[in-house]
Parts: structure tokens; sequence; C-alpha cells
């Protein structure tokens, strides 16, 4: 984390990194993050590759070129 979820987030959005990883979920740290990755154009979702939401366990966002990629990993290092 560079410094909140929020800011992973539109890191994400922006192009400056890759991806983001949040384990930590609360709604609150990752709504307005969520909605602007989004805009930006990131995939996000949950580790198990659902649909991102309010009840998400994990926020997993990334641009859409390494999106399954680095859900495939997340999922690897789980098992």
């Amino acid at each position: 984390m560079f410094g909140s979820a929020a800011l992973d987030l539109a890191w994400t959005a922006e192009g400056r990194i890759d991806g983001c990883i949040i384990m930590s979920n609360k709604p609150w740290d990752t709504a307005a993050g969520v909605l602007v990755a989004r805009e930006g154009g990131a995939v996000v979702t949950d580790s198990d590759g659902s649909t991102h939401n309010a009840r998400s366990r994990h926020t997993v966002a990334a641009n859409p070129i390494i999106s399954r990629k680095l859900l495939q990993l997340i999922s690897a290092s789980q098992q």
C-alpha cells in the first residue's frame, strides 16, 4: 500500500501502478476508490474473481491486461 486504499485505487485508475490488492476490506475505505478505478478502466473484483461489491472480502484492481493473471496468482497463493 502506498498510503490508503483510495490512493492505491486512484493510482491504478491513472495507470501509475498496474494493480493493487487490498486484503483487509472495509466498504468505507474502498467505495470511492473502486468507482474511480472502474471509471479509469480498471477491472475491480473480489479475490475470487467475482464482481466487487460492499460485501466483498478483498479488493483486487488491475488494468484489464493483467487482471486475470493477478487473480490466478492470488488463487495459487491461497492453496
